[in-house]
């Protein structure tokens, strides 16, 4: 097939279209990818000729869908993907977290259910998301993870002494940090353990503790090299609309990094545990399990070593198929109705 992407630049295209067109470049098909600037309209010329044109988070709000129509007339089959549940915002996150981009991103959510159905193919990592999409009246809606490529788990940490305890998060993840008291929690151990440090990626929590610091965000492809350098990783999460639509691809991350993880029961976290290289944590219990696995060096070996094996079955390139058969499907079902 002759395979089309469009999509912005950022991790969440990296995982959704560029890994996935890698990996049917791979097996042999043609691949041709747009890379969409923010503000600007899609620009379809490149994409003439392709069987199917996958959208990461369609950017509708340019042209009100006119791309879709243009793509369908040309008798080009249309796929929509989306990993985020941005509708869901909660009121007030763009003051927390200087993001202003969240009404234009809301809008855009908005406009990819009204067109929904014209889509041939709907992809997302999310149960949750799947469920909106084909209330909005998509047809074909697949529930595709978040594979990682085979490079992640091939990093080795430096090495230091003592625990340090990492979390690599975006900034909205500040609505979780107050909803779970979570700074109170991490001066606690720190005070408790004075061989911990906290490191955050991206998410400033102003700690007022000399052992806390906040790094810049690294590149994607860099990404689990930095983070094999932690020995607890952390993903938590409010149990709000906003993180049901998520992704559990934070626990891939620190996994295939070999870092044992701790993660809220919320949303696609809820299916892994143990065997996935962590433990699922209650709202009420971050402090006794993060004081659990700082104590245990064997749990973290042990979880850390799980972990590792598990996200080694779950690159992109041992699944590629499920995005193959989904866009050969698309395609034989635009070819059929047409």
């Amino acid at each position: 097939m002759r395979l089309g992407g469009v999509g912005q630049h950022g991790s969440n295209a990296f995982y959704r279209l560029l890994l996935p067109l890698m990996a049917m470049q791979e097996r042999g098909h043609d691949v041709v990818h747009v890379v969409q600037e923010i503000g600007t309209p899609i620009d379809i010329a490149p994409l003439a000729g392709c069987d199917i044109v996958q959208i990461h988070r369609p950017a509708l709000l340019y042209d009100d869908g006119a791309v879709v129509t243009r793509l369908l007339d040309a008798g080009i089959a249309v796929g929509f993907d989306e990993d985020d549940n941005i509708i869901d915002a909660p009121e007030g996150l763009e003051e927390i977290t200087g993001q202003h981009w969240l009404p234009r991103s809301r809008r855009n959510f908005e406009l990819f259910l009204e067109h929904a159905h014209r889509a041939h193919l709907v992809t997302t990592p999310s149960g949750h998301l799947a469920d909106r999409f084909e209330a909005a009246g998509a047809g074909n809606v697949h529930v595709i993870p978040n594979y990682l490529p085979g490079a992640f788990s091939r990093v080795e940490p430096q090495g230091h002494d003592g625990v340090v305890i990492g979390w690599h998060a975006g900034r909205e993840h500040l609505l979780d940090a107050d909803a779970l008291g979570l700074r109170e929690t991490l001066v606690r151990i720190l005070d408790t353990h004075p061989e911990v440090e906290v490191v955050t990626i991206n998410i400033e929590l102003g700690l007022d503790h000399e052992r806390y610091r906040c790094e810049e965000l690294v590149p994607i492809e860099r990404l689990t090299q930095r983070l094999a350098d932690f020995d607890i990783g952390i993903v938590p999460l409010a149990e709000i609309p906003f993180n049901l639509g998520r992704s559990n691809v934070k626990a891939r991350e620190y996994a295939a990094a070999g870092v044992p993880w701790l993660a809220s029961p919320v949303g696609a976290y809820t299916d892994l545990g143990s065997e996935e290289g962590g433990w699922l944590v209650p709202d009420d219990r971050w402090f006794g399990a993060l004081d659990q696995l700082i104590r245990s060096r064997k749990d973290r070996r042990r979880l850390g070593k799980q972990g590792r094996a598990w996200a080694k079955r779950e690159t992109l390139w041992r699944t590629a198929e499920l995005w193959e058969q989904v866009f050969l499907g698309a395609i034989q079902d635009a070819r059929s109705i047409a």
